[in-house]
């Protein structure tokens, strides 16, 4: 079980670094939003599959008739699972800029990776 959660975390370090390189606190930021969304999967999503909590998490920060996922989409989702006290609006902003190409919304599946 531990090794299958480090090759996931090193293929989606992998994937974020070959799509753009991030900052520190970029880094850090994403670790920070894995770790606050993994807390919630754990007390809200234990009967479920990880991939399904990253599926409910996507569509829920999506907007409609979009492939991408903008900063207010995440903003929304951390809100509604009571979060917003775990990660500022800032590291959310951090990780949009700079997974985002200056766009500020990250294609989904990219997104999904990340997460």
């Amino acid at each position: 079980m531990m090794l299958l959660a480090a090759t996931s975390r090193a293929t989606r370090m992998t994937i974020i670094r070959q799509s753009r390189a991030l900052s520190s606190q970029g880094s850090d930021a994403v670790e920070k939003l894995r770790s606050v969304l993994e807390e919630y999967r754990l007390q809200n999503y234990a009967q479920e599959l990880p991939g399904r909590f990253k599926k409910d998490i996507v569509r829920a920060a999506t907007n409609e008739n979009t492939d991408r996922i903008a900063v207010g989409g995440m903003e929304r989702v951390l809100s509604n699972i009571g979060a917003t006290n775990k990660i500022s609006s800032s590291e959310i902003n951090t990780i949009f800029q700079e997974l985002g190409n200056g766009t500020g919304e990250i294609p989904i599946n990219r997104f999904s990776a990340l997460i």
